[in-house]
């Protein structure tokens, strides 16, 4: 008895850090293709859409990692395709890799919009009287950037190449950017496991 409530704390206790490290990340739309009625995948090739080489390679790098700890096959685009000087993959290319692979889903994701926001902080503690409130907004303050990022995440089937499920996500940036990728994932890979779209093989 007393095992099962230690197991049962330890769980609890996973799933309270899982909510806090993802807090920065929402989901603002979800959509899943009702008429798909194949089974979850559990092969998938990851494709990140962005014009700058080395923000595709980490994104990727770190979806397939998240995937692969969750029980999924999946191997980025890095990985299983040679990328054109122009950044730009062919369906052929695609469909060369997933063969290749034996791929059951690719899933892509691209930036919709980047905000960033700069945010004055007052200096100094609030003080009653005339001289208070002067002594307050005298004082020097300091000056923080907030960047919001939404992506868009789709998942298609090898066969029938049809949409199967779709995310939408914005994240507040206050942390590094490595730290703000992997919360995103997390939130995606998330969704995926609750949807029952993924199994582990």
């Amino acid at each position: 008895m007393k095992q099962s409530s230690v197991k049962w704390f330890g769980y609890l206790f996973s799933f309270v850090i899982l909510i806090i490290s993802c807090a920065g990340t929402e989901l603002s739309h979800d959509q899943r293709n009702e008429a798909y009625k194949g089974k979850p995948v559990s092969n998938i090739l990851v494709i990140a859409i962005t014009g700058n080489e080395d923000s595709r390679r980490s994104f990727e790098r770190k979806f397939v990692a998240q995937l692969k700890s969750a029980g999924v096959e999946a191997i980025s685009s890095e990985e299983a395709i040679p990328m054109p000087a122009d950044l730009e993959l062919k369906k052929e290319m695609i469909l060369s890799a997933v063969n290749q692979f034996k791929n059951d889903a690719v899933i892509i994701t691209h930036l919709i919009d980047k905000e960033e926001k700069e945010v004055y902080t007052r200096g100094g503690t609030a003080h009653g009287g005339y001289y208070g409130y002067y002594s307050r907004h005298s004082n020097r303050g300091y000056t923080t950037t907030s960047k919001t990022v939404r992506l868009e995440t789709n998942l298609y089937d090898v066969k029938t190449e049809k949409l199967i499920w779709s995310v939408k996500s914005k994240t507040l940036s206050k942390d590094s950017k490595d730290q703000s990728i992997n919360d995103v994932i997390r939130v995606v890979i998330n969704d995926l496991l609750n949807n029952k779209l993924i199994t582990p093989k």
